[in-house]
């Protein structure tokens, strides 16, 4: 049901900064009545990333539920602050995310950001729905260090592929070939599924594989938008971060976001193949 007006609540807490980190919002309706709470573990964030995460999840659920106006309450002065221009963002992680939510904001005919105490009941409300989701995920880490795991006959764990789709298989291999380097390994006909499976690897032989499969009875061949893919992201390291965007621009290549540095030592940047999959660049100094 459409709800014209929301006040949305949202937190995000990381154990540790960075840390295990997770979200959560509630969302309330003009008569003050709870019309949805949400919380997901997000891994490894920094505790302002958290917090533009949570808000993230509670302004997608106000696009989907139809929402005309929304009031977005939060617990973090800085971010409410950056949202509201009266702080600069010079964190480059944190300026991905205020893009973000600056490209939301469109969705609405008006949106406000207010900072709340900390001790408000709706933010003690989304608190406790984080803290529930990281005990989850701890109980779930310490579960499965101590389970049994299938083992290669060397006794090592094995992580052995990774499997995309392609509309153009010829397309494909040369795209990764040039730019990854990635040599063909294997390129097969599946009769059954009238399908064509490739295998590519790094000229070494050590790193992951990739499959690429072409489909031919798939005539529809469109991704959704990125915070809909259950699929995320490859990642590729590059030697040199300016070069390799240099070379995919001169062949049309989309880079979705800047290079931008994660850390002291690692810069980031984000891609497109020429389907559409999300690459993440990563370059280490």
């Amino acid at each position: 049901m459409s709800q014209q007006r929301l006040m949305i609540y949202s937190d995000g807490g990381a154990r540790g900064n960075p840390g295990p980190a997770a979200v959560a919002f509630v969302a309330l309706n003009e008569q003050g009545e709870t019309v949805k709470t949400s919380t997901v573990y997000i891994g490894v964030h920094t505790n302002n990333q958290a917090e533009y995460e949570a808000l993230l999840l509670a302004l997608n659920y106000a696009v989907e539920a139809g929402a005309v106006e929304v009031a977005c309450y939060l617990d973090s002065e800085l971010v409410t602050k950056q949202l509201n221009g009266e702080y600069a963002v010079k964190d480059d992680v944190l300026h991905q995310y205020w893009r973000k939510v600056r490209e939301i904001k469109g969705c609405f005919k008006k949106i406000d950001f207010y900072n709340v105490r900390r001790s408000h009941p709706q933010i003690q409300r989304a608190d406790e729905l984080v803290n529930e989701t990281l005990d989850k995920q701890a109980r779930l880490k310490n579960n499965s260090a101590s389970a049994p795991v299938t083992k290669s006959p060397e006794g090592k764990t094995m992580f052995v592929h990774t499997s995309i789709r392609t509309s153009n298989m010829d397309r494909a291999i040369d795209f990764y070939s040039r730019f990854f380097g990635m040599r063909l390994q294997s390129r097969s006909e599946i009769k059954k599924t009238n399908a064509e499976i490739v295998f590519m690897q790094d000229p070494s032989g050590n790193g992951c594989i990739l499959e690429l499969t072409l489909y031919r009875n798939q005539k529809r061949f469109i991704q959704p938008d990125y915070e809909e893919r259950l699929f995320d992201h490859l990642g590729f390291e590059v030697a040199d971060m300016d070069k390799t965007l240099f070379a995919m621009r001169k062949e049309n290549v989309t880079v979705t976001d800047e290079p931008f540095k994660f850390n002291e030592k690692t810069t980031i940047a984000f891609i497109e193949d020429p389907d559409g999959t999300q690459i993440e660049l990563i370059e280490r100094k």
